[in-house]
């Protein structure tokens, strides 16, 4: 047994060990687009601005509400953003010794806080400003402080239970099932109760548990009805408690479920046997089998004698909320996404630890080392780096002289836009396109304003019509010199002097030889066919697992109101492939722009081919789909 002293001194120096780690790799990457996301809901010097953002979303307040009161003091730069996570990550930790502390002894508490200090898992979200590390500080706390009021039920500690559910459902919406895995373990393993005669025994029910002390024979009024009620149904007093705290933003919830179940950015996850694959994997580090180590010397850890009820906690802490996430995502909504889990992450830890603790010292100690530094090895391949927003834009800013103009499209909430407010993007000549949608004519009068300068620069997103339809007019007349992409953003500088330079491919199964292009526009009626020629060269033999895809979509390109699409057949390299489709345009149709899209996929996969831009040399990523001729549909 280590003393009381020696504990808290490890227990502080593997705290600061776990900050120090967090802490030095806050710079080390660029914000993301979640993280981008988060920087312009806390921007606006309003609360109201930045719940109405929020409610936009699909996350619940608490966590941008305290970030925004401490960027007004700290201000918004990558590291005060990131800096409460590590903080919220030191609470995990701290929460996890104390809920090992309660469930088994101090030294289980001290190898679960070591194993989660050095999981990736931990480790990656502690250095991202989004709500991850407060879901999962504040998900380890309510578990704590459930297992605080079960061992004695009064006012103090029913409300402060009360207050940490609450906390946690106003943090993430995942936090409920951990709240219901407390419930349901609360009603299934009741806490035996320990009737009070001294002080010994109620310092014994304090370090439990599965008991909770009783009344004196002479107590009387609200404490002895609070202990009444903290045995059966009267123990969901605190759950009900925080349910009522949080029914304020339940009709925002729903609103937010009705419109968008997996946010506005995330991709929905598949339930299949891959993703509870991924799943595993993170949880043990990429190791599959060295989580097993911790009971193999002493296997007769499992059947030890353990607090009645401990095991069941940890086990309903540890898969209820995957279970349940993967469940509602099959059946229901695309609600899954990996990062959800991270609260069950300390239950994990705590099983480990609990095998760890039941062998001998020296076995104990090589094991924690072996786990620690298998988790540490895998977080780079487990969590890859995240685009490089700053130093693409540092270059892009190194190379642009302030007085050569740039056309710009930066969505306030994207990485592009929070780099451009701190180092200056568009400084200088520009033109922002992100305020509203541009019709063809409108795009074409826009970019004729700079025909006389000597080159022009692009940011925008390769994603929008409007995008294509600005390169081509540039293209038309110019040649690139400067040519950079990063995920779905193209920075180009277009200069006087050789012109159309610019050559897309379908991954390395075909390019792009002729056909309409975006600088194009056809007139026509609702009810009338749209035919269109294109030529595309195989670039490698293609065996007959490949189609076109023509689409006719609304100008936002979010909505494709036609398609035609056909197989390109089997086709030796250097070959040359006529496709002729032809698109009938809705008779219901709204009069309107509308714009044709290209895309070549797997049929057998439906996998979209990736576009690549390699006219000036290495590829660039344009995304799946190339964007085509405006079409102007009139009654």
């Amino acid at each position: 047994m280590i003393a009381r002293p020696a504990r808290v001194m490890l227990a502080s120096l593997a705290l600061l060990v776990a900050f120090a780690l967090a802490a030095s790799g806050l710079l080390d990457e660029s914000l993301w687009n979640d993280e981008a996301w988060t920087a312009w809901a806390v921007q606006p010097p309003y609360v109201a601005d930045t719940l109405a953002r929020v409610r936009s979303d699909v996350h619940p307040p608490l966590y941008f509400l305290l970030l925004d009161g401490w960027t007004l003091a700290a201000g918004d730069s990558v590291f005060a953003l990131r800096l409460p996570s590590a903080l919220f990550g030191l609470l995990a930790l701290a929460a996890t010794y104390a809920a090992g502390m309660r469930l088994f002894d101090a030294q289980t508490g001290l190898l679960a806080l070591a194993l989660v200090a050095t999981a990736g898992f931990f480790v990656y979200y502690t250095r991202e400003a989004r709500m991850y590390s407060l879901l999962l500080g504040l998900g380890t706390l309510s578990t704590w402080g459930y297992l605080r009021w079960r061992a004695r039920p009064n006012v103090r500690r029913g409300l402060l239970y009360a207050g940490l559910l609450a906390a946690l459902l106003y943090t993430h919406y995942a936090g409920a099932l951990l709240a219901l895995a407390q419930l349901v373990h609360r009603l299934v393993f009741p806490p035996c109760p320990v009737r009070r005669s001294g002080r010994l025994d109620s310092t014994a029910a304090e370090t439990s548990s599965d008991h909770y002390s009783t009344p004196k024979a002479g107590d009387a009024g609200l404490k002895a009805f609070l202990h009444r009620m903290g045995r059966g149904w009267g123990g969901v007093l605190p759950f009900a408690l925080a349910l009522a705290l949080f029914a304020p933003w339940l009709p925002v919830f729903a609103d937010q479920m009705r419109a968008n179940p997996n946010g506005p950015l995330a991709l929905p996850v598949p339930t299949d046997w891959g993703t509870l694959a991924a799943l595993a994997l993170i949880f043990t580090g990429g190791h599959w089998l060295l989580p097993l180590l911790p009971f193999a010397p002493g296997l007769g850890a499992l059947i030890r004698p353990k607090p009645r009820g401990a095991l069941p906690l940890l086990a309903l802490w540890l898969l209820l909320t995957p279970a349940a996430l993967l469940a509602l995502n099959a059946w229901a909504a695309p609600v899954y996404q990996v990062r959800y889990t991270i609260a069950a992450l300390p239950a994990w830890a705590l099983l480990l630890a609990y095998g760890l603790r039941r062998t001998r010292l020296p076995v104990m100690a090589a094991l924690l080392l072996a786990l620690a530094a298998a988790q540490l090895s895998a977080y780079p391949s487990l969590w890859p780096g995240k685009p490089p927003w700053e130093t693409v834009i540092r270059q892009v800013i190194a190379a642009r002289d302030p007085l050569e103009p740039a056309i710009t499209d930066l969505a306030p909430y994207s990485p592009a836009a929070f780099y451009d407010r701190a180092l200056h993007l568009r400084r200088g000549i520009s033109l922002d396109l992100a305020w509203r949608l541009h019709n063809a004519e409108e795009v074409r009068e826009r970019v004729a304003v700079f025909d006389a300068v000597e080159s022009v620069w692009v940011a925008l997103p390769v994603n929008t019509a409007k995008t294509w339809h600005i390169v081509t007019l540039l293209d038309a007349e110019r040649g690139s010199g400067y040519r950079a992409a990063l995920m779905n953003m193209i920075f180009y500088r277009f200069d006087r002097g050789a012109a159309g330079d610019l050559r897309f491919r379908f991954g390395d199964q075909a390019r792009y030889v002729d056909g309409p292009d975006a600088g194009q526009q056809f007139d026509l009626r609702r009810g009338d066919s749209l035919c269109s020629d294109f030529t595309l060269q195989a670039l490698e033999t293609l065996d007959g697992r490949f189609s076109t895809g023509l689409h006719l979509v609304d100008i936002t390109g979010s909505r494709s109101v036609a398609q035609q699409d056909a197989g390109l057949g089997s086709w030796a390299a250097g070959a040359f492939i006529h496709v002729s489709p032809c698109l009938d345009i809705p008779p219901q149709v709204a009069p309107g722009y509308y714009h044709l899209e290209l895309a070549v996929y797997n049929w057998s996969t439906g996998r979209r081919l990736p576009v690549i831009e390699d006219g000036g040399g290495e590829g660039l990523d344009w995304g799946d789909v190339m964007r085509l001729a405006a079409v102007n549909v009139s009654k």
